[in-house]
């Protein structure tokens, strides 16, 4: 049975992945020719941390501290060491652009997991991947092959499988990518809320990992040389057209209180998300505050932007877009002994679109989900028997009578059924 159920999700499977293979292939021999913008920083960076203890000013531990515009990681240069060896910034480029599709395919096993039921229905999920992974696919292009900014590269890579572990209920991954995006790039803070996700008894885990592997990473160099605090400071040129002089800071260069400005904003936008059950959204409006409060403007910032967009749009809502439209057309199947059961002996059950419905059009689709009085007012299921509605055809004491009605039409988000009850009764009135 468990084969038969899970063949429908492998029929046709790959056609999106061929589809998005073949487009970064073109995106990146697109950007190849002049690309590796960046990729000295990470070379001579490597070069610095491993053997550079005898250069003058030193490397080794004191990178940081003597070389300030190295805002990268020691993750990102260790990682940048190894590529160097295997074959240069070529082959640091092709890596990059690999990962772009793995942050992908994480998404698309993530999705699955939040929602099973898309493995029956899987095509929503497959178009949108399809659509967006190919505008996600151009702008990290420009970040793994033209500008070969391989820290933020493996920020976002971690981020996206913080993600996936926070789902998958693993507070020990979960710790671990969250520290070694930080490791990467150290404006990965903003991702930390994330360990809130988790249920409150695993937090501690998610902490205890995060911190240990940050601490591991970074406090030798602090130790070393206190100096390195310092390389948190370093300024950048503030762009004419960057959102910071957008929202009126004119200064030259980046404030000083630009970069703990961007964390911190990050941070509480993450925790809020996350109490109003937005947990998806920290990735996002983490970045979003980066771009916000950043005096630079280069195009592949975009990227985390987009994989954040990507991942709330895949995981955030309720359902796909394409799934929503989906189950707005589609008609249900009643099942009448459930009717009958729900509408009580002696009331036979009234179809929604049928004649004998008031409460809707015929020929209508999808599932009615509100209850309806007769008065017009959309009101939420009744938790306790409903109040009638009626209109008094006498005054008290008369010997006139009050005549009392009520119709409900209740949809079973379960079964897809429908059922529809009247009640009609009359009460004498008394002096």
């Amino acid at each position: 049975m468990a084969d038969q159920s899970s063949r429908p999700a492998r029929s046709g499977a790959a056609w999106h992945w061929w589809f998005l293979g073949l487009w970064a292939t073109v995106w990146f021999l697109a950007d190849l020719h002049g690309g590796g913008y960046s990729w000295h920083y990470f070379a001579n960076g490597s070069t610095l941390l491993f053997s550079g203890s005898g250069a003058s000013p030193a490397g080794g531990l004191h990178l940081y501290a003597n070389y300030p515009n190295l805002q990268i990681g020691p993750l990102a240069f260790l990682c940048a060491w190894v590529l160097g060896n295997l074959g240069g910034v070529v082959a640091a480029q092709l890596t990059m652009m690999s990962v772009g599709l793995l942050v992908l395919r994480l998404i698309e096993q993530t999705a699955l997991a939040r929602q099973p039921d898309l493995r029956s229905r899987p095509q929503a999920l497959r178009m949108t991947l399809a659509a967006a992974g190919a505008v996600f696919l151009i702008v990290w292009a420009s970040l793994a092959v033209h500008y070969s900014h391989l820290d933020d590269v493996l920020a976002l890579l971690f981020a996206a499988l913080a993600i996936r572990a926070v789902l998958a209920d693993v507070p020990a991954l979960a710790g671990l990518s969250l520290g070694l995006a930080v490791d990467a790039k150290p404006w990965a803070l903003v991702f930390l809320p994330l360990a809130l996700a988790v249920a409150r008894d695993r937090r501690r885990h998610v902490a205890f990992y995060a911190v240990a592997v940050v601490l591991l990473a970074w406090l030798p160099f602090v130790v070393a040389d206190p100096a390195t605090l310092g390389a948190t400071q370093y300024h950048i040129v503030n762009e004419p057209s960057s959102a910071l002089r957008a929202l009126g800071v004119s200064a030259a260069g980046t404030p000083s209180w630009d970069r703990p400005a961007q964390l911190v904003l990050g941070c509480v936008l993450g925790a809020a998300a996350i109490l109003r059950g937005r947990w998806v959204a920290v990735p996002l409006l983490g970045i979003g505050a980066r771009l916000l409060l950043d005096p630079g403007v280069y195009d592949y910032y975009s990227a985390g932007f987009l994989l954040g967009t990507l991942l709330w749009e895949a995981l955030g809502l309720r359902r796909p877009r394409a799934r929503l439209v989906a189950g707005l057309l589609r008609r249900p199947v009643p099942r009448p002994e459930a009717d009958q059961r729900r509408a009580g002996p002696g009331r036979p059950p009234t179809l929604a679109g049928s004649r004998g419905d008031p409460q809707r059009p015929a020929g209508s689709t999808g599932p009615v989900r509100r209850v309806e009085t007769e008065r017009g007012r959309r009101r939420r299921p009744p938790t306790a028997s409903p109040r009638p509605v009626g209109r008094p055809l006498g005054r008290r004491g008369s010997g006139q009578v009050v005549r009392a009605s009520l119709s409900v039409t209740v949809a079973s988000p379960d079964t897809g059924s429908v059922t529809t009850a009247s009640l009609t009764g009359e009460v004498p009135l008394v002096r």
